[in-house]
């Protein structure tokens, strides 16, 4: 209660007529007065509560408070201190001056020494020339198409065997065009017994046995290149004539090609061993086993050799001197396609 309050009522009081109720308003405003102006005094454990909730308060609005005195805090020290990463210049080196890898080049293939008058024997160059009034030598025809290379199966020794190396033939790698040995290659002297590869269930059978399972229409043979400086001429034409005579009794029906053997680079490695006299000598003797076996006979040589009596060079480009290069192949194929076999 205020003090003006007091003041009133002892007025009013003063004023009453009963004695008794002077005493007891009196003693009633001096109670309310003592209680008005009683100060509670808070315990320490209150009063420390209060502090720290009010000071909380304030730090989250952010305005000072009369009641929390501000801490001093302490100065940060160089560890607390932020401070940016430092930059460690390298030291200069000394060039060290490289050198260049060193590339050791291969030896290259050893060639043949030098051929001259002296180290060359006559018949090196000199070429049997072909027989053009023989009745088993193939003339120009016109071209008889892709058709008549897809009919005939190619009986040959490794350089045919690049036909399908090189994909020339229209299956490409898996022909069923090619009949050889399991290593791309056969021997003239060895087919007696000597087993092929049949392309079609590539099962290992002998040539006969091959030409009476499959009946082809049409086989050119093009062996006779491997052990071709073993044999003397009479042998040769005896193994050929068997071989014409093992396919001819398997297949009656089959017509049988007799194809020369193909021209050589003077730089093959068995040169000397293998010379294009040598080659064309055994091509006079295969023309001349076609006539006495009644067959006909393809000068595909012709197509392939250069001026210089050997493997014209753009068909010899890349290639080891004895097997002709891609375009060699296609030129052979272009060569039967336009001396086509037809029929009387």
């Amino acid at each position: 209660m205020k003090r003006n309050e007091v003041s009133m009522i002892m007025k009013y009081l003063s004023r009453s007529s009963a004695p008794f109720l002077r005493i007891a308003a009196l003693t009633a405003a001096l109670l309310m007065l003592f209680s008005s102006c009683q100060v509670k005094i808070p315990d320490d454990t209150a009063t420390q509560t209060e502090v720290s909730e009010e000071s909380e308060t304030d730090a989250q609005t952010g305005e000072p408070t009369e009641t929390a005195a501000p801490t001093e805090t302490a100065a940060p020290t160089e560890t607390d201190m932020p401070t940016e990463p430092e930059t460690v210049e390298p030291e200069p080196t000394e060039e060290i001056p490289q050198t260049p890898p060193v590339t050791v080049e291969p030896d290259p293939t050893p060639q043949p020494p030098e051929r001259t008058e002296d180290t060359i024997p006559s018949d090196y160059g000199v070429l049997t020339p072909i027989n053009s009034d023989s009745p088993a030598l193939l003339p120009l025809t016109a071209d008889a198409g892709q058709g008549y290379i897809d009919d005939i199966i190619f009986l040959c020794d490794s350089p045919f065997y690049c036909l399908k190396i090189f994909g020339l033939l229209s299956e490409g790698y898996n022909t069923k065009q090619i009949w050889t040995g399991p290593e791309g290659t056969m021997t003239l002297g060895y087919h007696h017994g000597f087993k092929i590869v049949d392309p079609v269930d590539n099962v290992q059978r002998t040539i006969p046995e091959a030409a009476a399972l499959r009946r082809p229409h049409m086989i050119v043979i093009t062996v006779g290149i491997n052990g071709l400086a073993l044999w003397g001429e009479e042998s040769y034409k005896a193994e050929y004539a068997d071989l014409i005579d093992e396919i001819r009794s398997a297949s009656p029906d089959t017509i049988i090609l007799a194809q020369s053997l193909l021209p050589i680079s003077t730089w093959y490695y068995n040169w000397g061993m293998f010379t294009n006299a040598k080659i064309t000598a055994v091509n006079s003797w295969i023309l001349e086993v076609a006539e006495q076996s009644g067959i006909r006979y393809l000068d595909t040589f012709s197509a392939l050799v250069g001026e210089d009596g050997s493997l014209r060079p753009e068909y010899a480009e890349g290639t080891d001197g004895l097997h002709p290069n891609a375009a060699g192949l296609t030129a052979a194929l272009r060569y039967i396609r336009t001396h086509a076999y037809i029929p009387n």
